[in-house]
């Protein structure tokens, strides 16, 4: 999706409930726009989670377009890449911010994620790189650097804080880089 974005696609302004059914249910057809509205169309931004409507009749496509739209303005030299993280090829002396799904949280897909495992890779990176981390909550050896509360939603009327934070391995902390 990011890559067509990047390169002009012209993503929708409305997406009905009949044609977001259609497009989750025929997702190989246009993997751009499939990618658009799984995420930008859906309850709280989860892939194909649900229809996203308000009572207030918010136009979430709209909304979603604009707001992909911005942060593309600043990426148009970028790189995309989807692979799994450990088979990326991470120069030394890099700078890395990663977001994985949360712990004890639904993730992004079928596959429940391994925290455990990418806790030890962020560490074995963390050797050569420094790699900002955002999660709730963290191993011992990696410190907060930044929170923020966050309100989040699990329905219209049922919302929460909680806090978001940025962390570094404690190794990094005063480590200098070139």
């Amino acid at each position: 999706m990011l890559k067509g974005v990047q390169h002009g696609y012209k993503l929708p302004d409305v997406i009905t409930e009949e044609q977001y059914k259609y497009i989750r249910d025929h997702k190989d057809e246009d993997p751009i726009l499939s990618g658009f509205v799984g995420f930008g169309c859906s309850f709280a931004g989860k892939w194909f989670s649900s229809y996203a409507r308000s009572k207030k009749g918010t136009n979430y496509c709209a909304q979603s377009k604009r707001s992909l739209l911005k942060d593309m303005a600043n990426l148009s030299n970028a790189k995309f890449i989807c692979k799994d993280y450990r088979d990326v090829t991470i120069p030394e002396n890099s700078v890395i911010y990663a977001d994985p799904p949360y712990r004890n949280t639904s993730g992004y897909g079928k596959e429940k994620f391994d925290s455990d495992a990418f806790w030890d890779y962020a560490r074995e990176v963390s050797s050569k790189n420094l790699i900002f981390i955002s999660e709730q909550q963290s191993p011992n050896d990696f410190i907060s650097i930044w929170e923020r509360p966050i309100v989040r939603t699990i329905r219209t009327s049922n919302y929460f804080t909680v806090i978001e934070k940025l962390y570094i391995h404690k190794n990094n902390l005063y480590k200098p880089f070139s």
